[in-house]
């Protein structure tokens, strides 16, 4: 027997979990009330029960590992340094180890209005590219390290 939903708020008094509803069939009001209780998985295209532990606490799971990294040395000058990666990766420590701001940008253009990091800063992103773009200022220079994760 299928487990079912039983609320006086539905418009139907009973909805069935299994077997699971596509997500074309559900009317608005009834998907409001079905979020609370289970998620839209948009690749098998189905609703999925939430788990909960024995308390009703919701139970969450971390991406993995990181299974592949790349390192890169970076020296960036006040004409812009491209560098890019084989593939796309998705966590990136970028690290400014040199005397002044670096500026970059991802899979575009570098420019001095990008995103500055100053002399000793860094930044952490989870963030999907390949590509890193640096430059600094007229007469200026840094090294830059960049860490992805994947």
């Amino acid at each position: 027997m299928a487990q079912k939903i039983q609320d006086s708020k539905f418009s139907q008094r009973e909805v069935p979990l299994e077997p699971f509803l596509t997500f074309e069939t559900i009317e608005e009001v009834v998907k409001k009330v079905l979020s609370h209780l289970m998620g839209w998985n948009d690749t098998d295209q189905r609703w999925m029960k939430i788990r909960v532990d024995s308390s009703g606490r919701l139970m969450t799971a971390a991406p993995g590992l990181a299974t592949k990294h790349a390192i890169n040395v970076i020296s960036a000058s006040d004409t812009e340094t491209i560098t890019t990666l084989a593939e796309n990766y998705t966590s990136h420590i970028i690290y400014n180890d040199g005397p002044n701001a670096v500026y970059v940008n991802f899979d575009d253009t570098a420019t001095t209005s990008s995103f500055k990091i100053p002399a000793g800063g860094s930044l952490s992103l989870d963030l999907e590219f390949k590509s890193l773009h640096t430059i600094c200022a007229a007469t200026e220079t840094a090294t830059v390290y960049w860490l992805a994760l994947k």
